[in-house]
């Protein structure tokens, strides 16, 4: 392994340099400073390398204009374009000027570079695979031969059980973009397939900001696809990192989901499926729900009331364990799953498989909460009252509780403190 990388901060090269060493004991990295040389010239031996690390801010010139002189040259090795965070704009240009992969600096780790720098050179370099890398390289693949007309799919940058994810944008502008393209094993599902398609005019129908929006659908060639927007604060599972928000955070989260789910139950749709994941905030710090793949509407439920489990089991209500039929309540359950979380940093119930995390919430009660949270122990009593009729009925219900009982405690701690 050979890598040519070109940074303004010696910190960080050093650090990405002591990573490569680690990972590729062999490995000769050379440090090229943009403030004390200019860009490689026509003499320079670009082809000797087999990747090539190139940061957007240079201190001196454009990491842009550097990537697209470089890439004009035949030998220019695979390149791994360093942003800033929420940069995804010039990610969308550096992938259009012929980026092969891209990475925000502060969230740059040790597993990232390595991953990245693997992907874009394993098949120069090893002739056998791991099964995981070679499903990410075919889903790099299938990126960059998949057509949509009016837009452009740049890179892979995330899996799911049904689909992959790719960072995309319009032919006309930089503006991020994500398209979710159907695994060819689910496609053969008549279910599922349509389960897929069927999500798309759900969100149509909603019209909400609390919604992700969605642009486009159809099919290439064999493949199904969504067009849909991007978020550049990413999802709540990055937000918690296996730690607890600040309480007023939490909160301010829950309040909002709320009113998200106000929206879809008022469409008479239930989403099924909350988690983490399917939590997302742009940039603004708004929240919006995606992944309507199992959602249903309420008039359509009774499909799904003899005996079929979908959802994910964290985060199911005691009725979607037994396969019951369903209403605004299991998504009131599932919210107060995600509130336990995010006020704990711990999921609700544990257990080695899904079944027993699952029996969990039929039969256990949850957990109290720490000393310092108990004032928010009756709301989460409410949310997560396994016999439903005990639970809150629908999301007005809930923001009227907040409203009422959380804000008259917080005026009395503030009356306290006062005194």
């Amino acid at each position: 392994m050979k890598v040519l990388l070109i940074d303004d901060d010696p910190d960080l090269r050093g650090l990405l340099s002591h990573y490569i060493r680690q990972r590729w004991a062999d490995a000769t990295v050379d440090e090229w400073d943009p403030l004390e040389r200019d860009m490689p010239d026509a003499d320079f031996p670009l082809g000797a390398y087999q990747a090539l690390i190139l940061d957007y801010m240079l201190g001196r010139g454009d990491g842009l204009d550097w990537l697209a002189q470089l890439k004009l040259r035949p030998d220019c090795p695979k390149v791994l374009f360093l942003t800033g965070a929420g940069n995804e704009s010039i990610a969308v240009r550096a992938m259009k000027a012929g980026a092969d992969d891209y990475q925000r600096k502060q969230e740059l780790t040790r597993e990232r570079l390595i991953t990245s720098l693997h992907e874009m050179t394993a098949g120069d370099r090893e002739k056998t695979i791991s099964p995981e890398l070679a499903s990410r390289m075919e889903g790099h693949s299938l990126g960059a031969k998949i057509r949509i007309p009016g837009f452009r799919v740049l890179r892979l940058i995330g899996e799911g059980g049904m689909a992959r994810v790719y960072l995309a944008s319009r032919e006309g502008d930089d503006e991020p973009l994500v398209v979710k393209i159907l695994r060819r094993e689910v496609l053969s599902n008549t279910t599922a397939l349509q389960r897929f398609m069927e999500e798309y005019a759900l969100v149509q129908r909603l019209e909400s900001r609390h919604v992700a929006r969605i642009f486009d659908h159809g099919n290439s060639g064999e493949y199904a696809y969504l067009v849909m927007e991007f978020f550049e604060g990413g999802d709540l599972n990055k937000r918690l990192s296996g730690a607890a928000l600040d309480p007023g955070e939490a909160m301010r989260i829950f309040r909002e989901l709320m009113f998200a789910l106000g929206d879809i139950h008022e469409k008479g749709i239930l989403h099924r499926d909350l988690k983490p994941q399917n939590l997302m905030f742009r940039e603004d710090g708004t929240l919006a729900i995606l992944d309507f793949g199992i959602a249903k509407h309420i008039d359509a439920i009774d499909k799904t009331r003899h005996g079929e489990v979908l959802g994910t089991p964290r985060y199911m209500s005691p009725e979607q364990v037994q396969g019951r039929a369903l209403d605004l309540r299991t998504d009131i359950y599932s919210a107060g799953v995600l509130l336990y979380q995010m006020l704990t940093g711990r999921h609700l119930f544990e257990g080695d498989t899904a079944v027993e995390v699952a029996l969990h919430h039929l039969n256990t009660p949850p957990p109290a909460l720490p000393e310092h949270l108990q004032q928010y122990q009756r709301l989460l009593d409410k949310l997560l009252e396994k016999d439903r009729e005990g639970r809150f009925r629908n999301t007005d219900e809930v923001i009227g509780f907040l409203t009422r009982k959380l804000q008259q405690n917080t005026a009395l701690e503030r009356t306290i403190r006062l005194h």
